[in-house]
Order: C-alpha cells, then structure tokens, then sequence
C-alpha cells in the first residue's frame, strides 16, 4: 500500500471516532434546564417556562413536578412539556391564609436514560388581585 493511503484509512479512522463520540455526547447523559418566564403572577393568571436541553433544544414530552402555594411538602403537582419543551401553569391559585408560602416552587424534572435531571431554584409568587 501507498503512504497516502495509509493516511486515508487513517483520517477515515478518526473520522468515525469524532462521530461517535458527537453521536454519543448527543444521545446520553444530556444536561437540562429549567427556565420560567416569570418571578410573580396574578391570582388567576398563567405563567409559563420550559425545560431545554445543554444544546438549547426543548425537551418535548417530559413531567415537570412542582409545589403549589400552600400545599404540604409531600403534596406534588406534575404539568407535561409541550412538543417545544415549554409548559404552562394556569388559573395560578392564591390562599390568603398561607402567608408567605404563597407561591409554586420546586420545579423538578426527574431526568430518564437520555437527560440528566435538574430543579428550577425560584419560585413564582402568586400576588391577590
């Protein structure tokens, strides 16, 4: 064989390492985030956010869980991300009785084999009308 065609093979080698490293990285283990549009809502009013990917792409079809004002810590409330990976939170409920624990928190996606989970450190205030 010919040195230059030992280059070729080799080039095409690494080459077909590069993808499957890309493929790899691409496919597993994938960072999220969440992101909410808002850090205070009206009684009544909606609030959106979305839950993206570590290469800014929406995660489509995922459970978001989180906390709605007032409710004990055991008590959970799940929302699916659209086919964008946003979501949205409506009719957002305000309890006048609950003093400062007025607001939805601890957004949480659980993560499966493709993305790694993450949880949103905000909340969203709900104000009375």
């Amino acid at each position: 064989m010919e040195k230059k065609s030992y280059y070729l093979i080799l080039l095409l080698v690494a080459f077909v390492i590069c993808i499957g490293v890309f493929w790899f990285q691409f496919n597993n283990n994938v960072a999220t985030f969440i992101m909410i549009n808002e850090t205070e809502v009206a009684e009544g009013g909606s609030f959106s956010g979305m839950l993206v990917d570590a290469y800014g792409y929406g995660v489509a079809n995922q459970t978001i869980t989180f906390h709605k004002p007032g409710y004990e810590m055991g008590t959970l409330v799940d929302v699916t991300t659209d086919e964008n990976g946003q979501f949205t939170v409506e009719d957002a409920q305000y309890l006048p009785d609950t003093g400062k624990d007025n607001y939805y928190g601890d957004f949480t996606f659980a993560g499966n084999g493709k993305y790694v989970g993450c949880t949103y450190a905000g909340n969203v205030t709900v104000v009375s009308n």
